[in-house]
């Protein structure tokens, strides 16, 4: 976190990639609902809401569990496999407005880096789509053994970045991923985008749409001290 004295300055603005920088979580839910819907395994789409952030394998493990009782009969590894070619069927990507352009600007000022609990096919995918020369650093459900909420891919960020954890600022949209933003030691923004601001307390700061996260991001400069960051 930067220091209260302000002799560290700010050198990384890593961000979560779903309802971050394209609006696809629907995505996300329609197609493990459709997977689950051919194995025969009632889900609540609202537990993948709630536990985004979290590698594909993991979620799908829980939902299982809470499914079924006991996720070792099923072969999670072909579900997720069937789930992103779902995803990819049927995804309609949305940049949220003013992101690309936004994030244009802030690359000349810092590095910026991508840590998603999606699988390394559909980050790249989407990534290379979507925001293409934009990301030093991209790091996928593939590329760590714990995922979020544990801090190991906000870690992993901060190594490929060259970085300190206290010269690095994360934006999150995911309870999960503020853990592990927080965990790794890095100030942590977050935007409410699919769930209540009540959720979010662990958070340096909450914007409250993408509107103002826009703002916010046009804003920040190297100087920029997590410290003094308002609430919300």
């Amino acid at each position: 976190m930067l220091s209260p004295n302000g002799d560290d300055l700010l050198k990384a603005v890593i961000f979560d990639m779903d309802g971050v920088l394209v609006d696809s979580m629907s995505y996300h839910a329609e197609a493990v609902q459709h997977i689950f819907d051919e194995i025969g395994v009632e889900m609540d789409q609202q537990d993948i809401f709630e536990r985004e952030g979290e590698r594909t394998v993991d979620i799908v493990a829980f939902l299982l569990d809470k499914g079924t009782g006991n996720a070792s009969n099923y072969d999670i590894s072909d579900i997720v496999e069937r789930y992103i070619s779902e995803f990819n069927r049927i995804v309609e990507l949305k940049v949220f407005d003013g992101m690309q352009e936004c994030l244009n600007v802030l690359k000349e000022k810092f590095d910026l880096a991508v840590v998603s609990g999606s699988d390394k096919p559909i980050v790249n995918d989407i990534i290379s789509s979507q925001y293409p020369g934009i990301f030093k650093g991209i790091v996928t459900a593939d590329d760590v053994e714990r995922g979020k909420p544990e801090p190991d891919p906000y870690l992993k960020a901060v190594e490929m970045l060259g970085i300190s954890s206290h010269e690095g600022i994360v934006i999150e949209n995911a309870p999960m991923g503020v853990e592990a933003a927080k965990k790794a030691g890095l100030c942590c923004v977050a935007i409410p985008t699919y769930l209540d601001p009540e959720k979010f307390q662990q958070a340096d700061m909450v914007i409250k749409d993408h509107t103002h996260l826009v703002e916010f991001l046009r804003k920040l400069d190297p100087s920029y001290n997590c410290l003094q960051l308002p609430k919300s």
